[in-house]
């Protein structure tokens, strides 16, 4: 780490910020008695490719820039944010990297280092924020520090030899690291170092069990102290216990029988899912597609009562082909009061799960549709939403939003509906559930007369229980009740629309046709003008007056599964 060189730097760091204070810490913890330092290390991987100043390569992307992941397929994030958590957790703010680089083993190691310390001044001179620790060079004139090859040994006082890591891959040493989100550490800033392991590992496990059990990945976790050659405490990452109900949903046949009983694993697809055509970026031809189809596969496994205590029961693990569980979305709770354990894999994931007639189909485009749910990520990667900067920036998006944006409220009903109960609903009464989700009003009798000096009103009430689904004509007959109040002169107006519900933002728009007037329409004026809301407009004299119409899906919706709401 060259520390005669780079501590004065780290102590000129002056002020009562956070920065200045970690820095603080981190000298203290430098010069005491036990430092503590975290390595992670993969193999199998290729390692830090390119050289230095090759924008695609991987060491230039991990070591040198922000904000940087790239555009080829396949890649697990989108916003190149996920690496500034190693400096976080370093009371330093330095990060040491090794590498074997595959096809370059024997070179050795790949050996760099990089700190966030603020801008600063030492000496009397004045010094940008950042520094990188190498071999000292220059380019078009300007001091730089470029990445070092040196043998294993040379690299095992850093602690980063690799010893016992078969093939190429990569190693980054955080040191002074630090818990800096808890409050329930100890003097050296960390808790009790084998609680530490078990719960990296127990997160490895919850988060990552696809490419665990897919074979991808494997995680262990130790304790070493220097100069002891063997681990004192060793916890590994397991799809067991907690997990092994995901998976068998991931595993499940679709088409099957419904998951009734503890044990039972069921699970159907979701085919004609719109994917819109990519149309950025321009120069990468190979990335660029028209407007497609795909499919998703939802599973669900029922759990018994000794494993109600999971902590993510009755929830649905998302899932795309990187492996990782983007999120564990809530789940409708069950009228029998069961609990289960639910899964949605989309894009390369289905190459994991059982072939189907649906899946042989869009194989094809399973990359494809990789790259759109990656798109769909926020910089949290913890959702699919049509919001992002690089959804939009990418794709013709119009048209599919409101699909996406519904995803989640979509395989909770067909999970409810079809995978987790054996009641089929009568052709013209419709799942109870949608009932009780079509909408707000409760019904109410005719106004005869309006209350004085109140101001004037149209309200548009929907019957929800007099309302049924109409397989025949793929659509909900909706019937209500169109009521004024007050006793102005003024003209009122209401609109009625119905949108899928969603769990942020706006559904889909539902298209109303076939309305009918059961009564005299004397001082009201209709207007529809795309089919997708009537506006009403009453005058004095109007009182109620009741109405039927017929509400439709957006094309590719299951109107017998997708619920949706009243909108104005």
């Amino acid at each position: 780490m060259n520390w005669e060189s780079l501590r004065p730097h780290l102590a000129s760091v002056k002020g009562a910020g956070g920065a200045a204070l970690t820095l603080r810490a981190g000298i203290d913890a430098m010069e005491a008695e036990t430092l503590v330092c975290l390595r992670i290390s993969d193999s199998g991987t290729a390692g830090l490719t390119g050289d230095d100043w090759d924008e695609e390569g991987n060491f230039r992307r991990l070591c040198v820039q922000n904000f940087s992941t790239g555009e080829e397929t396949g890649r697990g994030g989108s916003f190149g944010l996920g690496k500034a958590v190693s400096w976080m957790h370093s009371r330093l703010l330095t990060v040491l990297f090794t590498s074997s680089v595959h096809g370059m083993e024997d070179r050795g190691l790949r050996v760099f280092g990089r700190s966030e310390l603020p801008a600063h001044e030492l000496g009397g001179e004045a010094f940008l924020d950042g520094a990188y620790l190498g071999v000292a060079a220059e380019r078009d004139g300007i001091p730089v520090a470029l990445s070092d090859w040196r043998e294993a040994e040379a690299a095992s006082p850093l602690q980063l030899d690799r010893a016992g890591l078969r093939g190429s891959g990569t190693s980054l040493l955080i040191p002074a690291f630090h818990e800096p989100d808890r409050d329930d550490v100890g003097s050296l800033g960390i808790r009790e170092p084998e609680e530490l392991c078990r719960d990296l590992t127990d997160a490895a496990a919850k988060w990552f069990w696809p490419a665990i059990s897919w074979g991808r990945l494997k995680v262990r976790s130790r304790v070493l102290a220097s100069g002891e050659s063997r681990a004192s405490f060793e916890s590994r990452a397991e799809v067991s216990g907690l997990w092994a109900p995901f998976l068998a949903a991931s595993r499940a046949e679709p088409a099957g029988e419904p998951a009734l009983v503890p044990g039972d694993s069921a699970a159907t697809d979701i085919t004609g899912f719109p994917l819109p055509s990519r149309i950025h970026p321009e120069d990468r031809p190979e990335l660029l597609h028209p407007a497609l189809e795909t499919m998703i596969r939802v599973g669900v496994t029922r759990v018994s009562p000794s494993e109600a205590c999971l902590p993510c029961r009755s929830t649905i693990a998302m899932i795309r082909g990187a492996g990782m569980v983007v999120d564990y979305a809530e789940g409708l709770r069950l009228q029998d009061g069961g609990s289960y354990c639910a899964v949605a894999l989309v894009g390369s994931a289905l190459l994991h799960t059982f072939p189907s007639e649906a899946l042989e189909t869009c194989r094809e485009f399973a990359g494809d549709a990789e790259e759109y749910f990656r798109a769909a990520e926020p910089v949290t990667h913890d959702d699919w939403i049509p919001t992002t900067r690089r959804l939009r920036e990418s794709y013709d998006w119009r048209g599919s939003a409101g699909r996406l944006r519904g995803l989640r409220a979509e395989i909770r009903q067909l999970l409810q509906l079809r995978l987790l109960s054996a009641d089929e609903p009568a052709p013209d009464a419709g799942p109870e559930l949608l009932m009780r989700m079509l909408s707000l009003g409760e019904g109410a009798a005719p106004v005869s007369s309006a209350t004085r000096g109140e101001k004037p009103r149209l309200e548009v009430r929907v019957d929800r229980e007099g309302s049924w689904f109409d397989p025949q004509r793929g659509g909900w007959a909706v019937q209500g009740e169109l009521i004024r109040y007050g006793c102005d002169d003024d003209s009122v107006t209401a609109g009625l629309s119905f949108r899928s519900i969603a769990d942020s933002g706006q559904g889909d728009s539902w298209r109303i046709s076939g309305l009918e007037i059961h009564g005299s329409q004397k001082n009201l004026t209709m207007t529809d003008t795309d089919g997708r809301r009537l506006v009403f407009s009453v005058a004095r004299g109007f009182s109620s007056v009741p109405f039927r119409c017929l509400v439709s899906p957006p094309a590719g919706v299951d109107p017998a599964l997708t619920g949706f709401r009243q909108g104005g």
